[in-house]
């Protein structure tokens, strides 16, 4: 069973009043969950060949308009969603050059695209997306600030490898409906369904520690276990809670092998292996989207899983949860 926290300490004030509250406890996720996460612009996906005449043109190759771009601004327009980004060049002619406002590695800088008219609709040789999506694992919810960690890691732009920037986002319960095997070198991952019309909650956040934000509602069978401090972390046996099937929360045994002192917020200081034949029967290790995880040892919350270990699958590294906590009491 599972209960709402009860007891919290005074935390993060703002001109006097108190902004957040620390917790004593926090409550262990596992739940599989979608993320949806909108841009501050729209995503420069890839770009494609358009005739002209007896020319051919292309974005990339004229225009430097490149792969992993944000646009935000078409001539004096703000361009936020695909909707801007299509309606706005119905003010213009075909064969017009316009200027693009991008963004690029954190800079602004203007560009020029030529627009033209094939069969009467006018094309851009742009391929673009307006919002990221992905899988991950809760880590943490606090029932006293009602928010929630996911992840223990960013999320980056899969064309640029950079961290997204958000404009806003929102988490959503998914079903797991398979997981692939992975091997040394090549590790699995898990495949999901999931209905993007109820969200469970905001992201406010996205960090090298996790995605954060408000948690709509938190179920009072919940039950809060205490949150260890890094230096309560021992090596030796522990469980990570996740789902490999559907939406049950099951728990797995993992081994402890390496703890890094770290005095100072830091991710990567776990190091484990999986020994639980179930789950190495399963998956035969650890996969991409089981990430955040959450570690439990000795009936304390003390971190969540972050990365695989790609040569050794079996082996992967997790964050204390002390500090993936504190990074999300800074966002509220």
């Amino acid at each position: 069973m599972r209960k709402v926290l009860l007891l919290s300490s005074a935390f993060f004030f703002a001109f006097g009043a108190p902004k957040l509250y620390e917790a004593i406890e926090l409550v262990p996720g596992g739940e599989n969950v979608v993320f949806e996460m909108k841009t501050n612009g729209i995503i420069v996906t890839g770009t494609y060949d358009v005739k002209t005449g007896n020319s051919i043109y292309n974005p990339s190759k004229h225009s430097d308009i490149n792969e992993g771009d944000m646009i935000i601004g078409i001539e004096n327009y703000r361009v936020s969603n695909l909707y801007d980004f299509i309606s706005h060049f119905n003010e213009f002619t075909d064969n017009q050059e316009v200027q693009i406002t991008i963004t690029r590695k954190g800079k602004a800088d203007h560009k020029k695209l030529k627009l033209i008219s094939v069969n009467g609709d006018i094309k851009t040789g742009l391929y673009v997306k307006e919002r990221v999506l992905g899988i991950g694992t809760m880590s943490f919810y606090d029932p006293i600030n009602k928010i929630y960690g996911a992840l223990g890691h960013e999320v980056t732009d899969s064309s640029t490898k950079e961290i997204v920037e958000i404009k806003s986002g929102a988490i959503y319960n998914g079903n797991v409906i398979g997981i692939n095997k992975g091997q040394n070198g090549a590790p699995g991952d898990k495949m999901s369904e999931v209905s993007l019309e109820d969200s469970i909650g905001t992201i406010e956040a996205n960090t090298s520690f996790g995605i954060f934000g408000s948690i709509e509602e938190i179920p009072s069978t919940y039950v809060p276990i205490k949150m260890a401090t890094h230096d309560e972390v021992k090596l030796g046996k522990a469980e990570i809670q996740t789902v490999t099937k559907g939406s049950k929360v099951e728990t797995y045994q993992i081994e402890i092998t390496n703890l890094k002192k770290q005095e100072t917020s830091a991710t990567k200081g776990i190091t484990f292996k999986v020994t639980d034949p179930k789950l190495l029967a399963i998956s035969n290790g650890i996969y991409s989207g089981m990430s955040g995880s959450p570690i439990i040892q000795n009936n304390m919350l003390v971190g969540a899983v972050t990365h695989v270990i790609v040569d050794d699958i079996q082996m992967g590294y997790g964050v204390y949860m002390e500090y993936m906590y504190q990074n999300a009491l800074q966002y509220f």
